[in-house]
């Protein structure tokens, strides 16, 4: 009796021991938007330490998320790819995330040997973001105006591009890179710019007045950086994806002298009513449109159609960029709208590699004089 109350004794206190590491320890979530969108990098957990020998293999990460306009969650469940010690406790790092950060609902890493070394979303007590954290948020409930907004340390006034999402797609910042791919250090070297991603829920997002306020409230921003010596006025562009190419055509089209180019991806010009009767009004401003073959949303037709409208109009700087099947595989994209990424998410194409270089070299070239 006296040996099992000795052996309880320092079980109690080695338990003890671990509850306290584990409610000293801090957890951290490095996250990267990347063209599948907001994923984990690594977990990084500080004031807790890693025994020698636990590897990988003995982790496992399960959890419950949401998709894109759904209200139900789903089960995932994602491997290891390392586990190391580090100065301050330990650093996770998984393999492939299967869905995007922010839709995850329920999160739980556990460990086979060390099981102290689990947790939970709770457990997280910051998500950090590159890149997207570099941006601010911006409210103007005059102009119901609600956006992220990027501003370089620049000498001089820069460029600036105005990212409309597409419907539904609110977390604009985390959902794809049609925003952060314009500051990301690496681009920003390049071409340095602004970025205002203004962000439009969908009760609001369907209503032409709404939209015309958000651009007001758009260009009202723009006007005071302007004044501010940070924008250049004679540079400002206009792109988006989907309901937010159609929104690009728009601000064009009802301010045609601010707007210096439009690079429109899949646009939804026919859930407009005034889509396509107004482009005979943008002559002047050079127009590129992106959109895959069999977009399963938005008619390739209508990509088309529209660069045809312009071109009749008179506009002769009208590139429409078709991607074929073969192309859109290669991207990543899957055919049929029941895929997450299907071919209307042409952005997989568009805004990555060597076709991003040449839409974002071909954007920054235009001005108006």
């Amino acid at each position: 009796m006296r040996r099992l109350a000795v052996f309880v004794m320092a079980m109690l206190a080695a338990l003890s021991a671990l509850a306290a590491n584990a409610e000293g320890r801090q957890i951290v979530v490095q996250t990267e938007v990347t063209k599948w969108g907001q994923l984990p990098v690594s977990f990084e957990i500080s004031g807790q330490d890693l025994l020698e020998g636990v590897t990988a293999r003995e982790f496992a990460i399960t959890g419950e998320a949401t998709a894109w306009g759904a209200s139900s969650l789903h089960p995932f469940a994602c491997g290891v790819q390392a586990v190391e010690a580090t100065e301050e406790g330990w650093r996770l790092t998984p393999e492939q995330f299967p869905d995007k950060y922010f839709y995850v609902k329920q999160l739980a890493i556990a460990c086979e040997s060390q099981p102290e070394l689990g947790f939970a979303l709770a457990d997280i007590g910051q998500t950090q973001t590159a890149v997207a954290d570099d941006f601010q948020p911006l409210d103007d409930p005059e102009y119901q105006l609600t956006a992220h907004v990027f501003l370089p340390e620049a000498d001089g006034p820069v460029p600036v591009v105005i990212v409309f999402h597409g419907y539904g797609d609110t977390a604009n910042l985390l959902t794809y890179r049609t925003a952060v791919a314009w500051a990301d250090p690496e681009s920003q070297a390049k071409r340095p710019c602004a970025v205002i991603a203004p962000s439009i829920p969908d009760s609001l997002y369907t209503s032409e007045f709404v939209r015309s306020k958000v651009f007001e409230g758009v260009l009202n921003w723009i006007d005071g950086q302007i004044e501010a010596g940070k924008i250049d006025g004679s540079r400002i562009y206009a792109m988006g994806n989907s309901f937010g190419g159609m929104s690009a055509f728009e601000l064009a089209e009802q301010h045609p002298d601010r707007v210096a180019a439009i690079l429109a991806l899949c646009p939804a010009l026919n859930y407009s009513v005034h889509g396509t009767q107004r482009l005979g009004e943008l002559t002047d401003i050079p127009v590129t449109i992106c959109q895959a073959e069999h977009d399963e949303t938005i008619p390739v037709e209508v990509g088309r159609g529209a660069a045809e409208a312009l071109t009749a109009a008179g506009n002769g700087r009208v590139t429409l960029r078709v991607y074929s099947d073969a192309e859109m595989y290669a991207a990543g994209a899957a055919l049929g709208q029941e895929n997450t990424y299907s071919f209307h998410h042409v952005e997989l194409a568009a805004l990555e590699g060597e076709e991003f270089e040449a839409n974002a070299d071909w954007l920054f070239a235009q001005g108006k004089e």
